[in-house]
């Protein structure tokens, strides 16, 4: 019913069925914001483009296939491969999901066109938004395991919730580049609007005698939000208790009124820090990994 291709490379044809399909997922997605699997970013290793068709309407072998659109391409995976590890990014037509093609398509890169294609690939890894309703019954049914995470913690400031602490002396400078990668690839499996608040994060705040830093970034959304990224969650707890709580104060005087943190779930004291200054809760992301 479905047929799987592998290419190095996209022709032009292909290329701009991908991006239309994606043009689709990225509006369908924009508030869930799961993966858009750009096929023309810039690639890490080598990179393969599996391209996924379906079989012309009449011959799915299921009504309600059939009454699905006649499209040249159903889904959309990228593989970057680095040393035998394969981070890949995922997309299903937005019609086309729920209808058993994400199963259909582990099923078969299980078999010899699949995974084994691909001479060295030793695992396959790939980032679940928190939010997405397959990703944990997917990664059962297929063996893979969690391998990392990362929450998505928010915090309200000012009006009923104020942040109050003694303010210390804080020095603030731009920001060099752009926030520091938390855990590899995660990025991916953000949703525009977090990783707009998140790249805001333009100045650097750092306290005397505190080792680290931390950005901070107030945008123009509504409800006023702030970005905070931790330059390194490694610091101790002390220090980091002082540089986001100091974050926290100038966000609120900018008029922030709810501070956006992703967390390193395997962190302990970042993680015990972030739940102190009353950051709650509001995604995981996991990042699975399966052994081919």
């Amino acid at each position: 019913m479905i047929e799987l291709a592998w290419f190095d490379a996209l022709d032009a044809e292909r290329q701009a069925a991908v991006e239309d399909m994606l043009a689709l997922a990225v509006e369908y997605d924009a508030e869930a914001g799961f993966s858009t699997a750009r096929p023309s970013a810039p690639g890490v290793g080598s990179v393969r483009h599996l391209v996924v068709t379906i079989a012309p309407v009449g011959q799915r072998g299921s009504g309600a296939l059939d009454a699905l659109p006649d499209v040249p391409l159903v889904a959309y995976l990228r593989l970057d491969l680095v040393d035998g590890v394969g981070d890949v990014q995922l997309v299903v037509r937005p019609e086309f999901r729920s209808h058993g093609i994400a199963t259909l398509m582990a099923e078969l890169l299980a078999g010899p066109d699949g995974w084994s294609a691909l001479p060295g690939l030793r695992e396959v890894r790939s980032w679940s938004h928190g939010a997405h309703p397959a990703a944990e019954r997917m990664a059962r049914r297929f063996g893979a395991r969690v391998e990392h995470g990362v929450f998505k913690t928010l915090r309200l400031l000012g009006g009923s919730r104020p942040y109050r602490a003694e303010r210390a002396e804080v020095r603030l400078d731009p920001a060099p580049g752009r926030p520091p990668v938390l855990v590899p690839g995660h990025e991916d499996a953000m949703a525009p609007h977090e990783l707009a608040v998140l790249r805001a994060a333009s100045e650097l705040l750092s306290v005397g005698g505190v080792p680290g830093a931390v950005r901070l970034g107030v945008g123009a959304t509504v409800p006023v939000t702030a970005g905070l990224a931790v330059e390194d969650p490694r610091v101790s707890r002390d220090a980091l208790r002082v540089l986001l709580g100091q974050g926290l104060i100038e966000a609120q005087a900018r008029g922030a009124r709810v501070a956006q943190l992703f967390v390193d779930a395997l962190v302990d004291d970042f993680v015990a820090v972030s739940r102190e200054l009353g950051f709650e809760h509001d995604q995981s992301d996991h990042l699975y990994a399966l052994a081919v």
